[in-house]
């Protein structure tokens, strides 16, 4: 089988030609269809890597493989991250950048260089493949203080993987390959390539995953909830919302939100990019809408964590969607939770509550309603939804009144 890589990185294509050879699969760069890399306008790895493949499937008629791959740095909350081949400009070679890396990191102590290579790999076969297969693998290690080694490419000089007193340069093509994030990332693109390249989309296709939108008033506490529901049920993820408010301290981009500019967030909304936004409490917040298909369509089940106005708008985009909201115990619990935060201000608070109120009047537009009185029930409630027996717990069912009652006075 013939495939195109979207890039033009020899590195990369001498890379996965290792990887994929033994399975039958030859990789031609796009290069010899003349062709460049479109513009990385994503803000995350698997919006890159399903762009770039997109755009080479629909010049060439091909299938086409994509990945986009980058270094996060606990030290710099995160960066370079998708901007990794671009740190010190456009243009910019390897080496430019990992100066400006090892420039940047100048005094951080050995216990605060922790660093991790991501990849993305994304396969389409053909430009509006509904299923497009998505993998992802994470290497591991620490950002050393000088570069070793002349193998490799990119920041692998100065990549240090955990367990390991070599850089990334100083390993094998072979030993690279067996551990490394694109390696890992690839090894499980073969897996689902082997039961799903030979067939068209749509047709036998496997279980589609699940989108599950949970939503709450201010105070209700639904992000506790959902921290605890990841835990129990690890094979279920968190969809990152976009957000133009100001990161705090103690957050990482692309762990808690994707911060960007109210410019890039106008432009990924012009450009239908979103399955919903909305503006809230001055900033605005939405959901891109390439990662959360990618993931749904490899059969992965996914968790939204918005609001009713956000839960709307993607019900009319994906109408199989799980809707839940989170309810208070009562008023004045709602209250209590609002002033424990020591963030608001009172005048802050105070709108907070007013909003509260009028979010809970949407509370029978949603499937499931569940109470968060006892945290652990409420969990468990959580459970029961995700695993099909949340029928108690319908938005329909007899007894919620006296509640909304109080909390709608």
């Amino acid at each position: 089988m013939k495939i195109v890589l979207a890039s033009g990185n020899p590195g990369k294509l001498r890379e996965l030609g290792e990887l994929l050879g033994p399975l039958g699969i030859g990789v031609v760069p796009q290069i010899a269809f003349g062709l460049t890399t479109p513009p990385e306008t994503g803000t995350t790895f698997c919006e890159n890597a399903l762009l770039k493949a997109r755009f080479a499937a629909r010049q060439t008629g091909l299938p086409a493989l994509a990945d986009d791959s980058g270094i996060e740095v606990d030290a710099l909350h995160g960066r370079p991250g998708v901007y990794s081949a671009r740190y010190a400009g456009e243009g910019a070679s390897d080496e430019d950048n990992l100066r400006k890396l090892l420039a940047a990191l100048d005094g951080v102590p050995e216990s605060e260089r922790g660093a991790r290579y991501r990849c993305v790999v994304a396969l389409v076969r053909g430009p509006d493949d509904p299923e497009p297969l998505i993998a992802e693998g994470t290497w591991e290690g620490r950002i050393a203080r000088a570069r070793r080694g002349a193998g490799g490419f990119g920041y692998d000089p100065i990549f240090v993987p955990r367990n390991s007193a070599r850089t990334a340069a100083e390993f094998s093509a072979v030993e690279k390959n067996a551990v490394s994030h694109r390696g890992q990332a690839l090894h499980a693109l073969a897996a689902l390539a082997a039961s799903r390249l030979t067939r068209t989309p749509g047709s036998g296709s496997p279980r589609r995953g699940r989108l599950f939108i949970l939503a709450a008033p201010s105070g209700a506490g639904k992000t506790s909830l959902v921290r605890e529901l990841l835990v129990r049920k690890p094979d279920l993820r968190l969809s990152i919302s976009h957000t133009t408010r100001p990161k705090r301290v103690t957050e990482v981009d692309g762990r808690e939100y994707h911060f960007v500019s109210v410019e890039q967030f106008k432009r990924m909304a012009d450009e239908g990019r979103f399955l919903e936004h909305a503006r809230v409490f001055d900033n605005y917040y939405g959901t891109a809408r390439e990662p959360v298909e990618a993931r749904l369509a490899g059969g992965g089940d996914l968790v939204l964590e918005i609001d009713w106005q956000g839960a709307r708008q993607v019900r009319r985009a994906l109408p199989e969607s799980v809707t839940i909201f989170v309810l208070p115990p009562s008023r004045a619990a709602l209250e209590q939770r609002l002033h424990g935060r020591a963030t608001d201000s009172a005048e802050v608070i105070a709108r907070r509550l007013s909003d509260a109120v009028s979010d809970m009047t949407h509370w029978s537009e949603f499937d499931y309603v569940v109470v968060n009185d006892d945290f652990e029930q409420a969990v468990d409630d959580l459970v029961r939804i995700i695993e099909e027996r949340g029928g108690p717990l319908a938005a329909s069912r007899r007894g919620l009144e006296p509640l909304l009652a109080q909390l709608l006075a």
